[in-house]
């Protein structure tokens, strides 16, 4: 329900709900706008709740927001020691969403940074405190590359994928590294610059997943390269038998340390040979 109050004043007030969102402010009309049980926002906002690993000079989404003010806005993004640059103003159509980004400009560490937003519109302004995200600068970190095979494919043919784990050290160690395959693939190959590694199958027959376990010894950087294909399913059907997303793997992880790469994901689509 819409609450107007008569002011004698432009004067700037924020209230903040529990999710941390912008839901009254005073305008330059001298009218205060407030919000009850309603789960809008004027400017909502969101952090992602994952760990973001990130390098100095590496830049990702670090805040969603919403422009719910039934007008136009602009933007801008600040982080205590610019720690966290951004490229502002960021300009919001009324009702538009957009996730943001920020450049990292730390040193190596563990930082939960607050993000404020310093908002304009044509009836007012708004300076608003809004959500932490935490950045991690680690010793270590991991990836993976597609090298080979198509990310969109026909279902029910054979396809083939090479791919690479990369894992970069600043101070050199021993780690181990896991990643799983599931139960869809088999596992064709896999060679590394540097390590030993195992593989299990903890499923039974066709439907099991192949579980790698790989330990190497990393100074500066090394790598595993593996090659995957679909495989037949229980049924005696070559995989992908439905459409959708599938993982071609899950994400890579440095065992004890929770750093996880990101996995590499699939679209299986109908073609003109299966029933499009």
């Amino acid at each position: 329900m819409k609450k107007l109050i008569l002011i004698l004043a432009a004067t700037l007030v924020l209230v903040l709900g529990a999710s941390g969102n912008f839901r009254e402010y005073y305008g330059a009309r001298g009218v205060a706008v407030s919000i009850a049980d309603n789960n809008s926002s004027y400017i909502a906002f969101e952090c992602p709740e994952i760990t973001l690993y990130l390098q100095s000079g590496e830049s990702s989404g670090v805040i969603s927001v919403r422009n719910n003010l039934g007008e136009d806005a602009e933007l801008y993004f600040s982080t205590p020691d610019d720690i966290l640059t951004f490229t502002n103003p960021t300009f919001l159509y009324a009702g538009e969403e957009k996730l943001v980004q920020a450049e990292f400009t730390g040193d190596q560490g563990e930082y939960t940074i607050p993000i404020d937003i310093e908002a304009f519109w044509a009836n007012g302004s708004a300076r608003i405190p809004a959500c932490s995200v935490k950045v991690v600068d680690p010793l270590v970190k991991i990836s993976k590359i597609l090298f080979e095979g198509d990310t969109e494919v026909p279902l029910f043919e054979r396809e083939v994928w090479t791919f690479r784990i990369l894992v970069e050290s600043k101070i050199g160690g021993n780690y181990t590294i896991l990643d799983t395959i599931p139960a869809e693939f088999e596992v064709l190959s896999i060679t590394s610059s540097s390590g030993s590694h195992t593989e299990h199958h903890p499923g039974v027959g066709r439907s099991g997943v192949t579980k790698i376990v790989w330990e190497v010894h990393v100074e500066g950087s090394e790598f595993m390269d593996v090659t995957v294909a679909t495989k037949l399913n229980p049924a005696g059907k070559q995989e992908f038998t439905s459409p959708g997303s599938y993982n071609l793997n899950d994400g890579a992880e440095i065992k004890g340390l929770g750093i996880v790469s990101n996995p590499i994901i699939v679209n299986a689509v109908r073609g003109v040979n299966n029933g499009e």
